[in-house]
């Protein structure tokens, strides 16, 4: 377990951004100029940026190819024509270029005050793959020989910029349960490894999980993340997180999706967690002033609920870049901070502002909040859904609460709640009985069902069901 550090310490709260240089996106270290990456650092330190979260884009710090001989059968591993450099580095088949690059950069970093989050294995980024070519074609989530060379790329990097002052994180990557397919055993597995290799080389500096869309039956889950790495993530884009595309991004639902889903992940995680990008997806969503209210209340939000920072997506307008993923997807082109001329939008002013009021405060740090309620999410249900809906309906009650999964031991509360339940199994008998305990102890449950189909219904409610009929949507005749 590495060290309470800037992201992790409780009541602390970072703002910052997702770095690509302002001239080239994705390409920043093939196509590679300090100048311009220099004056894109100074104005987001003016801009009252603290923490950068920036990408080794992966083929380009380890550009393998594989040679073939007869039969297409492997023979050795080379940059391009060259062979492998008898070093460390050229063993785990870097680039000592893109090294002395990356050097560079955390160090002009350093100069302009900005502390790095490093996302280690960045592989996936913006809709497009990227891998070395050496490795294309394979699931490098699981192939035996792309999990050999990531683990040499993870332990030389780290290795090497583990006493740089700039950095304060290592991500595992970015999105990387994007990168391929893969059971919550191999999640697990590749998870650990890569946490295992980066603790290997540095125990002073938090794990960062670095993923999205985790869920307790899924793949990728937040208790096996929390098990593994020191941060957990959330990157809660309304478009692409279902039922939080309903309203205007500068209502109360809305504003409130960042803070409900870090919350789920730190509690489902036991682990603290980091809103590390959040965007509105460009002007079509919203106006760039209303872009500003937006951020201005999340900020207020996270930061009242212990999640640690807002990373924006991202620093810079990318309208001019013709390579991809820029020349695909409409949608990654807007998303700046900073517009292609480098003049601030709104929202970098409103973080900026948001800075210095935390700064202005006389707490180093803001005490625990206290949460009155605790909510047991069930099997069988929509989590997300659910746990969404009841954060918002708490926090419009008056109240606030912590979640927890029912395969859990309980957690201490006056008031319990058991929303939504669906299906044929949703709680265990055993912890069912734990939580009646409670309650004959003095504490409160509330209950409401969905689909579900619980046992002592009667005893539970004081309610005799007579019939049971499909409930119709609303507006159906």
């Amino acid at each position: 377990m590495a060290v309470p550090s800037l992201l992790t310490s409780p009541g602390q709260f970072v703002v910052g951004c997702n770095y690509w240089a302002s001239h080239a996106g994705t390409r920043m270290w093939a196509d590679w100029r300090e100048d311009v990456v220099a004056d894109d650092l100074r104005r987001l330190a003016e801009a009252g940026q603290q923490v950068l979260r920036v990408f080794p884009l992966w083929p380009d710090f380890q550009p393998l190819t594989l040679l073939r001989g007869g039969g297409g059968q492997p023979v050795e591993f080379r940059h391009g024509e060259e062979p492998l450099p008898d070093t460390p580095w050229g063993r785990a088949g870097l680039s000592a270029e893109a090294m002395g690059r990356f050097r560079t950069f955390a160090d002009l970093a350093e100069a302009h005050g900005l502390k790095l989050l490093v996302a280690l294995m960045t592989g996936w980024m913006s809709g497009r793959l990227h891998v070395p070519p050496a490795l294309e074609g394979l699931n490098v989530l699981t192939d035996p020989v792309a999990l050999q060379w990531e683990l040499r790329f993870v332990r030389e990097f780290v290795s090497a910029f583990r006493e740089h002052p700039a950095v304060v994180g290592w991500d595992l990557g970015n999105e990387c349960n994007c990168m391929g397919s893969a059971s919550h055993e191999q999640a697990y597995l590749w998870t650990a490894s890569i946490a295992n290799a980066i603790r290997a080389e540095d125990r002073s500096r938090p794990v960062v999980s670095g993923m999205h869309s985790l869920s307790p039956k899924g793949s990728w889950r937040p208790d096996e993340q929390g098990e593994l790495t020191d941060l957990l993530t959330t990157h809660p884009y309304p478009v692409f997180t279902p039922h939080c595309d309903q309203d205007p991004i500068n209502t109360p639902r809305s504003i409130l999706h960042s803070t409900a889903e870090s919350r789920l992940y730190a509690d489902l995680g036991g682990q603290p967690c980091l809103c590390q990008e959040l965007g509105t997806l460009g002007p079509v969503i919203a106006s760039e002033a209303i872009a500003a209210d937006y951020v201005r209340s999340c900020l207020f939000s996270l930061w009242a609920n212990d999640c640690h920072g807002l990373l924006w997506w991202c620093a810079f307008d990318q309208t001019e870049l013709a390579h991809a993923p820029y020349d695909w997807h409409a949608v990654e082109r807007e998303l700046g901070l900073l517009r292609v001329d480098g003049s601030r939008k709104p929202v970098a002013e409103a973080i900026g502002q948001f800075r210095k009021v935390v700064e202005a405060m006389p707490l180093a740090a803001l005490p625990t909040r206290r949460r009155e309620a605790v909510c047991i999410l069930t099997e069988g249900q929509d989590t997300w859904g659910v746990a969404y809906s009841t954060f918002a309906l708490a926090k419009q009650a008056g109240f606030d609460l912590e979640f927890q999964y029912h395969t859990e031991p309980l957690r201490e509360a006056e008031l319990y709640l058991l929303p939504c339940l669906s299906g044929h199994a949703m709680i265990s008998r055993r912890r069912l009985h734990e939580l009646l305990r409670r309650v004959a102890a003095g504490a409160t449950l509330y209950l409401s069902l969905d689909t579900g189909l619980p046992s002592d219904f009667e005893p539970l409610t004081g309610l005799e069901p007579q019939t049971r009929q499909r409930r119709r949507q609303f507006g159906e005749r």
